[in-house]
């Protein structure tokens, strides 16, 4: 065979390829025809348009200009293979320039090739393919020293751009004391999820920039589980290893009280590593316990606590802010957490109507009793899973008892010296059922101090310890009739009670601001309501106590006399000596704000008030149940994961308990948050799936290399399906059910866009998202897809349900990407300007902020169970219309009609927005909006106005407000 036999032979196996989707196999053929045949243009032409497929816009230049070469002096050259290769290379040029990967170097050495390619393109027939596409290159040409100037700006300003639909009502719900069990991120992701972190097999410059992230910090107990971890980890390093050794932690949390109260933790635990006074120590550790756990603390306590408060104040207030060298508050930050340390330290509360607000938890508060499962909304999966489970545990609890030894039984209070442990296991047996009852009951985790759990139930406070509890009147008579088992004295009890009221204070720190809003206590003197088992939190502490003992395993109580104290002091002495040990090697960061636009910012340098040697990237990421309210998966992926190093040791984890009775299983989980199985995230969100058991357990995913290669990824009609399902759920979303099902998909076009930008960088062809979102921008796309309008979790039969090809309306949301686009321009990987409106603005400068004053058109409920209408549910969307053609109930109504191509209203008449800056339904709603385009929109009609509505029950929140009434904000005079 010749050579040229080869070649065709070789070009005829590429075409095969190609139509078959192997783009890579098939530029192996064509390279292999091309050098055997080198003179003959068709083999680089096919050549570029694999590699154009690829996403290889540079090889594909570079293969067009050689087959240019080859055909440029033939007379018998086809003017529509001249079209093709000019328009491939105006393409490849426009991408490969807006990706960075088209250098100016190689722009000089083509161009000569570019402009002949392009004139004798033009010589023929018309084409307006070629002619936008050149019209593109011409812009991105021009654009390409504005993108290197400004594109930085560019992400900056998509990084502060809303991701998710805001609440009616702005105000933060304060988890001031978690449930959980303690993790140390060292070990993995808790007492039953280990994932060792081995610091020995670390490369030495990771050892230097140990991070982690506690995102959703909440009462601050993984930090200090994971320092009091660290602690041991580094006593086991070599000293070179150990000099090398530095740890970085960042405490994130949405609420500044949240912040504030830690800070007042770490500030204690300093205290504490000051002082050598035996008795100050115990007064000290003695307010850990009753800041971290309790409702009220002993006055010597609330002083300590308050003394904390005020030095927190003055050091927070100094320029630079005083605090020790192993502690940094980002300044953006401090006005927030000042602002509630003010509020401590101005506030009086009565400790009678604190503890009045203060009930024991039943069963049907824990999130895997049966009475959950129970609960209306309930996935019955979920309920048979529950009831397993219980039932699992339960005989677990009857063969301990019936197979206990002797000195099992003793320990455990039911043999007493001198009684027949043959009578007593006959007793056992025939009462096995109420026994078993009253243990599962009493089941929390951990060993829980069963004698104090009678204390607290009369007097709602801890014990104190031994060296303290003198100083309270008719404490240790009162313990004493506990410990002997009798009823407290009722004249005892009422002047312990009297005692407490009087002379104990409430915990401040579990107040935050909305206390004192009357629009949320009608008096401005409201108490937060605390109905939950305080010993939970001991337990937790216990078992983290014991996790390196003998016992740590064993989960039922087993010591009926230990105390709360005791508990609490070995856990705060152990955290107090890691973070004095560790100090010079170790930096603890609070930041206050959301998760994923606090990230963003460190991803897109826009962290301007962190010091620059802080991390970027971590090596573990605890989100706690943040993503319950986040979008679960979807948003860790897209928004959190970029965060993560790449190591095969780094990971980040979650668990779920929000809305832990909505699903029927793992899979459903995921499928409802990503619209993806979980065998399909890492092939079409390019990451690792460690441990997928979100619903009982954990979610746990790690980053891999970007980008990928795009033989590991979705298949383009693949990837394009999945991306339409998304962008048609965030148009029409789906509904709500109560609590414990209550599922936040809450997504806004931002982060829909902020998801076709990772796509890019995940390795997917430029080309591939702007032709979508050029059908988009155009108002011409045909799909078969619907988005789901039934209430969450999403079936996972929904994958491919699909019904007749239509075309869809997506006018009434492209305002919103106009604001999104001009905000982004500069930093979009991929060209967009020829999908662009001619009406579109490219000016970042040109979008502002509007304020609106609002009325409510209706008010709503701020009771949580069985509320459809929550005003803190994330269902905001904004309605601007023309009132001379249509008004607000009609396209409420409507919406998904519109959608699927009713006609009426026209275009240009309504739009909605999913992103808002600030809304409060009762008061003001601030917006994003082109300047230039409100003007036009002044002068077209007078009639436009905006209104606020859930995008769920379609419930109207405000009343319209006229676009005379719309003014811009300056955030400086507000």
């Amino acid at each position: 065979m010749s050579a040229a036999q080869e070649a065709v032979s070789l070009k005829q196996q590429g075409n095969e390829l190609f139509k078959a989707g192997e783009f890579k196999q098939a530029c192996t053929s064509y390279e292999k025809a091309e050098q055997c045949d080198p003179k003959n243009y068709v083999y680089p032409s096919n050549l570029s348009a694999a590699l154009y497929e690829l996403g290889d816009y540079t090889g594909s230049i570079d293969a067009v200009v050689r087959s240019w070469r080859l055909l440029r002096d033939r007379s018998d050259a086809k003017v529509e293979l001249i079209t093709r290769l000019s328009t491939r290379l105006a393409k490849s040029l426009c991408h490969g320039a807006r990706a960075g990967t088209v250098t100016n170097k190689l722009l000089r050495r083509v161009a000569s090739d570019v402009r002949q390619l392009r004139e004798a393109s033009m010589n023929g027939a018309p084409d307006e393919e070629l002619k936008r596409v050149w019209d593109e290159w011409t812009t991105v040409y021009h654009e390409l020293v504005p993108c290197a100037e400004k594109a930085h700006a560019s992400l900056t300003g998509l990084s502060r751009l809303p991701l998710f639909f805001k609440p009616l009502d702005p105000t933060k719900e304060f988890f001031s004391i978690g449930t959980d069990d303690i993790i140390d991120l060292t070990q993995g992701w808790g007492p039953h999820d280990p994932h060792p972190l081995d610091l020995d097999k670390l490369p030495p410059e990771m050892l230097s920039e140990l991070s982690f992230l506690f995102g959703g910090v909440g009462d601050g107990r993984h930090v200090l589980g994971t320092l009091s971890g660290l602690h041991l980890a580094y006593k086991k390093l070599t000293k070179k290893k150990q000099k090398r050794f530095h740890a970085h932690l960042t405490l994130l949390d949405i609420h500044d009280a949240t912040i504030a109260r830690d800070l007042c933790l770490l500030m204690l635990l300093h205290d504490l590593n000051r002082t050598k006074d035996p008795m100050s120590r115990v007064e000290i550790n003695a307010t850990l316990m009753y800041m971290y756990t309790g409702m009220a603390m002993p006055s010597y306590c609330h002083e300590r606590l308050e003394g904390v408060i005020r030095d927190l104040r003055g050091r927070l207030s100094a320029a630079p802010p005083d605090l020790p060298p192993w502690l940094h508050v980002v300044s953006d930050s401090i006005p927030e957490v000042l602002q509630t340390l003010d509020f401590w330290i101005q506030t009086t509360k009565s400790t009678k109507r604190m503890l009045a607000h203060h009930e024991t938890a039943s069963e049907m508060d824990s999130p895997e009793s049966a009475a959950m499962s129970r609960l209306p909304g309930t996935n019955p999966e979920f309920r048979k899973k529950v009831e397993s489970n219980i039932a699992s545990d339960r005989e677990a609890l009857r063969q301990q008892l019936l197979n206990a030894t002797d000195e099992e039984l003793g320990k455990g209070g039911f043999l007493n010296e001198g009684q027949d442990p043959q009578y007593v296991r006959e007793y056992i047996r025939d009462h096995i059922d109420e026994f078993v009852d009253t243990i599962y009951k009493s089941y929390r985790g951990g060993k829980v101090p069963l004698f104090e759990e009678n204390w607290y139930r009369l007097f709602k406070v801890f014990l104190p310890p031994a060296e303290l509890r003198k100083r309270h009147f008719g404490f240790d008579a009162a313990w004493k009739e506990i410990l002997d088992g009798r009823e407290v004295n009722p004249g005892l009890q009422q002047k312990a009670m009297a005692h407490i009221e009087s002379k104990w204070k409430p915990n401040i720190t579990l107040f935050d601001l909305k206390c004192a809003d009357p629009m949320v206590y009608a008096d401005a003197d409201g108490y937060p309501d605390f109905k939950m088992d305080m010993f939970t939190t001991i337990a937790s502490l216990d078992q983290f106590n014991r996790r390196n003992g003998p016992d740590a395993q064993q989960r039922i109580r087993s010591n009926p006399n230990m105390l709360a104290w005791n508990t609490c002091n070995t856990f705060f002495e152990e955290a107090a000596i890691a973070l004095e040990a560790l100090g010079s090697c170790l930096m603890i960061e609070l930041i206050c704000g959301g998760l994923s636009e606090e990230l963003a910012k460190m991803r897109y340098k826009g962290d301007l008030t962190r010091p620059e040697e802080f991390p970027r990237k971590y090596t573990r990421m605890w989100l706690s149940n943040v993503p319950d309210y986040t979008h679960g998966p979807m948003n860790m992926i897209f928004f959190v994961l970029p965060n993560l190093q790449e190591d095969s040791q780094a990971a980040m984890a979650c668990n779920s308990m929000y809305n832990i009775g909505a699903w029927a299983n793992d899979e459903e989980f995921i499928h409802t948050y990503t619209l993806l199985l979980p065998e399909e995230i890492p092939r079409y969100l390019a990451c690792n799936v460690i441990d997928c058991r979100p619903v009982f357990d954990v979610l746990v995913l790690g980053a891999k290399p970007l980008p990928r290669p795009l033989s590991e990824l979705a298949t383009r009609e693949e990837l394009l399906t999945w991306l339409t399902r998304v962008l048609f759920n965030t148009f029409i979303p789906g509904h709500s059910k109560f609590r414990p099902s209550h599922v936040r998909l809450p997504h806004n076009l931002v982060a829909f866009f902020g998801i076709v930008m990772y796509l890019h960088r995940i390795g997917y062809p430029g080309h591939w998202l702007s032709e979508f979102l050029a059908k988009v921008l155009s108002g011409s796309m045909v799909s078969d897809v619907r988005p789901y309008d039934d209430f969450y979790p999403i079936p996972v039969s929904e994958r491919t349900r699909r019904m007749h090809m239509r075309k869809v309306r997506t006018d009434p949301w492209l305002i919103e990407f106009e604001t999104i686009i001009a905000t982004a321009y500069y930093a979009i990987p991929f060209p967009i300007s020829g999908a662009l409106p001619a009406d579109f603005t490219r000016d970042a400068g040109d979008i502002a902020v509007w304020e609106a004053q609002v009325r409510p058109a209706q008010y709503f409920s701020q009771r949580a169970f069985m509320n459809f209408s929550h005003p803190r549910d994330p269902r905001t969307q904004l309605l601007f219309f023309r009132g001379d053609v249509t008004n607000q109930t009609v396209l409420i109504d409507e919406i998904q009609k519109i959608f699927e191509g009713k006609a009426s209203p026209p275009p240009g008449t309504f739009f909605v927005m999913t992103a808002q800056e600030y809304v409060q339904y009762e008061t003001r709603v601030r917006f994003r909006l082109s300047r230039r385009r409100v003007e036009r929109m002044r002068k077209e009609s007078s009639k436009w106005s905006m209104m606020a509505y859930r995008n769920d029950t379609g419930q109207q929140a405000t009343l319209p407000v006229p676009i005379d009434r719309w003014v811009l904000y300056d955030k400086d005079t507000a």
